[in-house]
Order: C-alpha cells, then sequence, then structure tokens
C-alpha cells in the first residue's frame, strides 16, 4: 500500500544525491542498497533545495518524489534530468516513453533526476530492472530544476509541455495558450540543450 503523507524527509536516498539514485533489488552493481532495508515505498515526497547561486548558498525550494521506473521500450537514459511521463493511476510509476503513458502528452510525471553524467554506470537495463522487480529513482516535480532537457529554442518566460518520443519536452512561447498540461516555465534560455525550469507538475 502506497503512503501519500505530505513528506517523508527521512526518505533514504543512499548516495546522498538525488541524480545518482537508483535501487533495484535483482541489479548488480546497485544490490549492495538490498541489505540496508530500504523500505521506503513510492509515492513518497520529500522537500529539499536545489542549488542556484553563490549569492543565495541556501539554494532554492524543490520537491522530489519516489517513484517506480519501468517502460517497455527502455530507452538509453539521458546525460541529464529530463522528462518522464505516468504509466499508472496510482500515479508512482514512470517511463521515460511518452507513448507509454496513461494520458498521453498531458501525463507529464515531472524530471527523472538520474543521468548518465551524474552515475556514469548507468544503463537502459540498470534504469528500467524488471516486471517484477522495477527500479526505484527519483523525479523532480516541483520548484526549481538546474540543467534539465529542454527544447533548442527555449527562452526564460515559456511554457514546457510534454512532446512525442523518449525523454522529449516542447516548449510554447509566453502569452500563448500551451494546448497541453504545462508542467513548467523555462527560468533561463537553453544552452547545450538545457536550462533550468521552474517546475509545478506534482499530482497532488
Amino acid at each position: 500500500m502506497a503512503i501519500f503523507g505530505a513528506a517523508n524527509q527521512l526518505l533514504q536516498i543512499d548516495t546522498g544525491a538525488t541524480r545518482t539514485y537508483l535501487f533495484n533489488k535483482s541489479q548488480s552493481p546497485i544490490q549492495v542498497y538490498a541489505s540496508i532495508g530500504e523500505s521506503q515505498v513510492p509515492g513518497q515526497r520529500y522537500f529539499g533545495v536545489t542549488t542556484t547561486s553563490v549569492s543565495n548558498p541556501f539554494g532554492a525550494p524543490a520537491i522530489f518524489m519516489l517513484v517506480y521506473y519501468q517502460s517497455t521500450g527502455n530507452p538509453a537514459p539521458q546525460s541529464a534530468p529530463a522528462p518522464v511521463y505516468w504509466t499508472d493511476n496510482t500515479y508512482t510509476t514512470v517511463t521515460g516513453v511518452e507513448s507509454e503513458s496513461l494520458l498521453g502528452l498531458n501525463g507529464i510525471a515531472g524530471y527523472l533526476m538520474l543521468n548518465t553524467t551524474s552515475l556514469t554506470t548507468l544503463t537502459a537495463t540498470l534504469l528500467n530492472g524488471t516486471a517484477a522487480n522495477p527500479s526505484q529513482v527519483i523525479i523532480q516535480v516541483g520548484g526549481y530544476l538546474v540543467g534539465g532537457v529542454a527544447p533548442a529554442s527555449t527562452v526564460a518566460g515559456d511554457w514546457i509541455v510534454g512532446a512525442a518520443g523518449n525523454w522529449t519536452p516542447a516548449r510554447v512561447a509566453q502569452g500563448t495558450a500551451p494546448g497541453y498540461r504545462s508542467y513548467g516555465v523555462a527560468a533561463t534560455a537553453v544552452s547545450g540543450g538545457l536550462c533550468n525550469i521552474l517546475l509545478n507538475c506534482d499530482v497532488i
């Protein structure tokens, strides 16, 4: 049974960083985490911060969520946080493939924090796990995201919405109706395929 409390500030982030967290009791080398009592439940949220600048060393508020990752297409993971979609109506399982979304383009869940730059050993197999043992990962669902995958023409103030494909967002110019459920607003212009985003896609 899922635990849908507002937050679990004792969420066990084994690696100490949301961008490197991956737990699956059936996978190696992640097997090491299986012996330390991994008992938290997907659906729990962790309220944290993201670093913004040296002028504010305390950072900006952010909301993270522990979820399962499971994809039929099983695309290769990205080198930076990227969009994921809900695949079930308990809103605890995500995929990087839009066509597997429960709600199509409107099923955006947030940004998967795990990526190949932060965890260089990450592969599609490790990320996906198995049907019996899907991996547990952390997504960011609210607050300030630093360096998320973004469309090439994004400028600050643009709506960020879902797009067809794998790990793919789209943008809609500010002042224009987004057409689909927006899940964030670009806080910076895109640079190197990434931008900072003010996320607003939590389900509660």
